[in-house]
């Protein structure tokens, strides 16, 4: 059986040298290069209004969430930071509502960076709007200017855990957010963790919603074990389907 994951697009809202005010919905190659690594289809969600939310859900089979800017503060109750970076409600509320509808429809949902931090809020959870200010972590979690293919850190798993499973107990990943998970929504758990305490991997209690915080679509080039997330995620649509 062949799967179909739709990856939810980001969008340019301001004019830019190449497109000017000829505004582009896309996706980076990488997440789409690993869904097809997985031997699923990938099917590019535009992004719309949340009311679209349900018709976007009932074409998939799972839906991939990527990276991209901080999530809206406000939505999980809170003014924002001066350290927070650029923020795009219209995209935080399309995102939050298909996470809630493939959710209400058993599908799986796999979120990537700021992807995982999207799944927390939409499941009542809050966000760190900056670890550095509000931690003042150890380890650099915005790795910029090293090349996004390196990994820079180590994350540390819980065992038995699906990502534990894949990967191993502790593994290095790259690492590109100074957002991260503050309160962990209810029926979340933390799989994985930073040497400096940052959640690194959550799933939700039946399994079906899972995340991490580093980028894998920009490793399994260079570090083709990655490719297991995409593998095992799409496994995990056939199986509910």
């Amino acid at each position: 059986m062949t799967v179909t994951i739709g990856i939810a697009s980001n969008h340019l809202i301001h004019p830019t040298k190449r497109w000017g005010t000829n505004y582009v919905d896309y996706v980076q190659c990488d997440f789409v290069d690993g869904v097809r690594w997985a031997n699923a289809v990938p099917l590019i969600i535009p992004l719309t209004e949340p009311k679209d939310a349900k018709v976007y859900v009932e074409k998939v089979d799972g839906l991939l969430l990527t990276g991209g800017q901080d999530v809206t503060s406000l939505l999980y109750g809170e003014a924002p930071l001066i350290q927070s970076g650029e923020t795009d409600r219209y995209r935080d509320e399309f995102e939050i509502a298909l996470v809630k509808e493939a959710v209400r429809v058993h599908k799986p949902v796999l979120g990537i960076c700021r992807g995982q931090q999207v799944i927390n809020v939409a499941f009542g959870g809050s966000l760190y709007q900056d670890i550095q200010s509000q931690l003042g972590n150890s380890t650099k979690h915005e790795q910029y200017p090293t090349s996004w293919e390196i990994p820079t850190h180590y994350i540390n798993t819980i065992a038995h855990s699906w990502l534990n499973d894949l990967l191993g107990d502790r593994f290095a990943v790259n690492s590109f957010h100074h957002q991260a998970i503050h309160k962990l929504a209810t029926g979340l758990t933390v799989i994985a963790t930073s040497d400096d305490g940052i959640i690194e991997g959550i799933q939700s209690n039946d399994g079906q919603v899972i995340g991490v915080q580093f980028h894998p679509e920009m490793m399994i080039r260079s570090y083709p074990t990655f490719r297991k997330i995409f593998a095992y995620f799409a496994k995990l649509v056939e199986t509910v389907e």
